[in-house]
């Protein structure tokens, strides 16, 4: 499993804290990041521990986004809804979890925080993805199958491996 954060987000300390979760992520929970550079706005990457690529929206959307029936599974919209709004791909900001064989097994669909979104959807927003998994990894996704938890399980519904 690795985390993909897509860049840049908007605003400035979103991309920041982004960064520094991610490393985070990596140094004390070895997990693999990468960055895919989708919209660059905010210069030059600080070192980085993951792969960083350059890349189009469009080609994202249509590897990892497009027709990914485990991703239709698991948000509350399908990627063409989630991501293409007004007919123009909005990817930047989001964070992906990645199987071990390339594919996207969850995406965030709000660049972000929370606040200054609807009640509910805090499931669905990057940065308190990336905070809560930098601070435990186990208390949103399971890192053997990828499958998405919300905290309180003992054990991955999903795979059954303990999370204790």
């Amino acid at each position: 499993m690795r985390v993909r954060y897509y860049a840049d987000a908007e605003v400035r300390n979103w991309h920041k804290q982004a960064l520094r979760c991610l490393t985070t992520v990596h140094d004390q929970h070895d997990i693999t990041v990468e960055i895919e550079r989708i919209d660059e706005q905010h210069g030059q990457l600080p070192e980085f521990p993951g792969e960083v690529r350059s890349t189009t929206p469009e080609d994202v959307y249509e590897r990892d986004l497009k027709r990914n029936q485990t991703l239709n599974k698991r948000i509350n919209e399908t990627p063409s809804q989630a991501y293409k709004r007004h007919g123009t791909l909005e990817i930047a900001g989001n964070v992906a979890v990645v199987a071990d064989e390339g594919s996207v097994e969850w995406a965030s669909t709000l660049p972000g925080y929370v606040d200054g979104y609807m009640p509910g959807v805090e499931s669905e927003t990057a940065m308190d993805f990336l905070e809560d998994i930098a601070a435990d990894p186990n208390s949103r996704i399971c890192t053997e199958c990828c499958v998405q938890l919300d905290g309180s399980e003992q054990f991955c519904p999903g795979c059954g491996t303990d999370l204790s």
